[in-house]
């Protein structure tokens, strides 16, 4: 699959995709083990406008999105949502790797993909006439109707529409559900009592306030309250504002090819069903999707927590100096926190550390999840240590640590000379010594190293998923958040 090519994690070579770049945050001063997150994110932090050949030559489609129920969430250290899916196919439709982007308000959003910060808006943005003239819209993904929500106990009654005006409704003035109540008003005669949402809210917590009296009245989408409503919201719809809008993903302006590409894929996606699956995963109240983006436990985006085994990665990374969500990027790419987890070759538990390697870092038993991760922790602390110096910056340490967490240190000092006979960079990891690795599948190749056949393609793969997970998990659980 793309992402098991590893062709567009981290410092890949962007400058043919660049045609605008923003200087990035200095560099924190400390130890690199403190300052883990910063280094290994730090291409997330790239601004470039791009079409379709950039993207595809960066090798990443980067979307800009919301956390909530029906667009982006992640739930025991997995990414889902209807919008997760759909961009995730469309990449894999394309070739590359989708890496989402999720700002601190919706309003970020189009300031953002103008800047250059992502490729594409999938956040169930609604289509309108006012963001056309800034953005270049795809077809419709979907369409919802707007109604007006209460508490299902407001003694208020409504029969037509100027009983509306009685409710003190809230909604952002900087959204397109406040240009519907407008355009209510302006269709009906109605004057409406409206109030701002200062903090932008998403739907689904505006709709938690009306549960809990804080807000009369709000104006959402008629799925996200039904899944509310599913989820035990006490929340109910009063009167429908308009007509359905159509909801698309958007694009930069001068980005027609990479629009065109999405076009036909929704075409293709409609056609196929793929659609019509998504939907009904996400929006009908008792499917998978939809009672998995209720799950109060593991909702990352709500508290911070990966998986059950958050305060062993806390331990143990304090221990060995290795930032906690990378152990839980490690384990969930080994085994997706499963601690009974044995591979054929021997190794055990949450960070399928062999027996033997356990003993060099000084534990007995890695089959229970403490002393599975206690030393994978220690070794893979080993194995950055191992890479220092010799021109290795610090993302590069980590990353030539996790490719030999998996194939092996000899498999990998075997690639570095091989990067350099073969005219590559030995201290840099994507497109540089990965390459090199690649021929050590190749009997004219690896019958002149040291360690003889690796499993190549399985090591790339491993280092791009343990990375793209490690950026998910730093976006969303920072550092010095306390256990939950």
């Amino acid at each position: 699959t793309p992402a098991e090519t590893g062709a567009s994690s981290g410092d890949r070579d962007r400058t043919s995709a660049a045609t605008s770049t923003a200087a990035v945050a200095p560099e924190p001063e400390g130890n690199i083990f403190q300052d883990l997150g910063w280094h290994l994110t730090r291409h997330t932090r790239d601004r470039y406008a791009a079409d379709l050949a950039q993207v595809k030559k960066a090798g990443v489609l980067r979307v800009l999105t919301r956390n909530n129920s029906s667009s982006y969430f992640v739930v025991r250290g997995r990414q889902r949502g209807f919008e997760y899916e759909l961009a995730q196919a469309f990449a894999d439709d394309l070739g590359v790797r989708v890496a989402f982007v999720v700002p601190d308000s919706r309003d970020d959003l189009i300031q953002l993909l103008l800047e250059g910060a992502a490729d594409m808006i999938a956040a169930g943005t609604t289509r309108t006439a006012a963001r056309r003239e800034k953005l270049s819209f795809t077809r419709p993904v979907l369409e919802a109707k707007r109604v007006l929500a209460t508490h299902p106990d407001t003694v208020k009654t409504v029969t037509q529409a100027a009983d509306l005006s009685q409710f003190l409704i809230h909604t952002s003035f900087r959204s397109t559900t406040y240009r519907t109540a407008l355009e209510f008003e302006r269709r009906t005669g109605v004057d409406l009592r409206l109030a701002d949402v200062v903090d932008g809210a998403e739907m689904e917590e505006q709709l938690a306030r009306v549960e809990r009296g804080r807000y009369e009245a709000v104006i959402v989408d008629e799925n996200v309250l039904g899944l509310a409503q599913a989820a035990g919201v006490e929340a109910v719809a009063r009167w429908p504002l308009g007509d359905a809008l159509p909801k698309a993903w958007a694009v930069h302006p001068d980005a027609s090819r990479l629009r065109d590409a999405a076009d036909r894929f929704l075409k293709r996606a409609r056609r196929s069903g793929l659609l019509r699956i998504l939907r009904s995963r996400y929006f009908r109240p008792n499917a998978r999707g939809s009672r998995t983006a209720r799950e109060d436990a593991f909702r990352a985006d709500q508290d911070g927590a990966l998986s059950r085994f958050d305060g062993l990665f806390r331990r143990a990374g304090e221990a060995a100096g290795v930032d906690w969500r990378l152990l839980a990027a490690v384990a969930y790419a080994e085994t997706r926190f499963d601690p009974d987890a044995q591979s054929r070759w021997g190794a055990q538990g949450l960070m399928q550390v062999l027996p033997s390697t356990a003993r060099r870092v000084g534990v007995q038993d890695p089959s229970s999840p403490r002393g599975s991760v206690v030393a994978g922790a220690r070794y893979l602390r080993r194995l950055i240590d191992f890479f220092g110096g010799d021109g290795v910056d610090p993302r590069q340490q980590v990353r030539f640590a996790l490719a030999a967490y998996n194939a092996g240190l000899g498999h990998i000092q075997d690639a570095r000379r091989l990067a350099v006979r073969i005219g590559k960079d030995p201290n840099k990891w994507f497109n540089h010594v990965e390459e090199a690795l690649k021929l050590k599948q190749d009997p004219r190749w690896h019958r002149r190293t040291r360690y003889g056949y690796a499993r190549a393609s399985e090591t790339i793969a491993y280092v791009s998923r343990v990375q793209a997970q490690f950026d998910v998990y730093a976006r969303h659980v920072p550092l010095e958040a306390s256990p939950p």
